[in-house]
């Protein structure tokens, strides 16, 4: 068995890799100007911004993706196993990270740190499995410059060219149109404005989401927690094939109490657990250099409104980053 010291695990910040995990469409990054700005249209719309999306092409709509100059994540445990955890048995695993509490980190664009982990050991060994425990709470600080006035929580005629998260929250990721008790708290309403603009830039604090549900029919009903099924297993999902290398693998991913068991409402969401079924298995030796990846490109999603009556812009939306564990030597 052998003890690594924390400094040999960092967390890097990358422009290169696009982070989706619950998002089930294409990856579309918001269009910008040559000066950066974020293109968007002169007066009332409900396709305010363009997405470039990958494989498709350029289209209007009032989404697209941006990478966040702050991401806020809460990592409870993150280890690897010998075993499959999607049904929450994580006996078999050993950990990097195991905190009841959590450990909440920061990811800030273009930069790059050390995660506040002590030291932890992993017998030398074959593992098949990652397993990643984090808080379905998601933390989204950002700002940018559009090219046309929008309209934020300052209310209608009172925006402009520069946007900022302008509200705790937290949202939620099913946008439900009345106030939903969490287990991190009440839900702001679907429609209210996170974000406000103006003629000069303003002070971005963090703005949260809740991962509250995976599971969607793909009907446009964006009261997914009040008329739609909850699937067993803490709406468990399981996504394609993500990821390149070392860490690239099938991840299927659930939804945690408070109490670490299968959520059954989306109320109960606390926690999610996300279990990578790797294409080639970690293997672990004495001599085992340990190295975390954590990329946010294109990790918010800049949600404006669908009416063509208003510009208004509604939040940052969160989605959860993508993550590469490198074991070397």
């Amino acid at each position: 068995m052998k003890s690594i010291n924390l400094n040999k695990l960092t967390a890097l910040i990358s422009l290169f890799l696009i982070s989706v995990v619950f998002s089930t469409g294409a990856n579309a990054t918001c269009k910008k100007d040559a000066d950066g700005k974020l293109i968007s249209v002169s007066g009332n719309s409900d396709t305010q911004v363009i997405d470039v999306v990958t494989g498709t092409g350029e289209r209007a709509g009032d989404q697209c993706s941006d990478t966040p100059e702050e991401y806020e994540i809460t990592f409870y445990k993150l280890g690897i196993c010998t075993a499959t955890t999607i049904g929450n048995d994580l006996s078999s695993c050993q950990y990097i990270v195991n905190d009841d509490a959590g450990i909440t980190h920061i990811i800030k664009k273009n930069t790059s740190g050390a995660m506040a982990i002590p030291k932890f050991a992993i017998d030398p060994g074959t593992y098949p499995y990652m397993v990643v425990v984090l808080s379905s709470k998601l933390g989204i600080k950002h700002s940018f410059q559009s090219t046309n006035a929008v309209d934020g929580s300052s209310g209608n005629g009172n925006g402009g060219t520069y946007c900022w998260t302008a509200v705790a929250g937290p949202s939620s990721y099913t946008g439900e149109s009345t106030g939903l008790s969490s287990a991190h708290g009440t839900i702001a309403d679907g429609g209210t404005k996170l974000i406000d603009c103006g003629t000069a830039a303003g002070t971005a604090i963090m703005s949260y989401e809740v991962i509250t549900k995976l599971s969607d029919d793909d009907d446009d009903d964006t009261e997914s927690c009040n008329g739609e099924t909850w699937g067993a297993n803490g709406d468990r999902q399981t996504f394609d094939a993500e990821g390149t290398g070392a860490s690239s693998g099938i991840p299927t991913v659930s939804l945690l109490t408070t109490a670490n068991a299968f959520a059954a409402s989306c109320i109960q969401s606390h926690k999610i657990l996300w279990t990578t079924s790797l294409t080639t298995p970690y293997t672990v030796t004495d001599e085992s250099v340990f190295e975390l990846k954590m990329k946010t490109t294109d990790a918010v999603s800049i949600d404006f409104s669908s009416d063509d009556g208003d510009n208004d812009i509604i939040k940052m939306g969160a989605d959860p980053v993508k993550l590469f564990l490198t074991i070397t030597g």
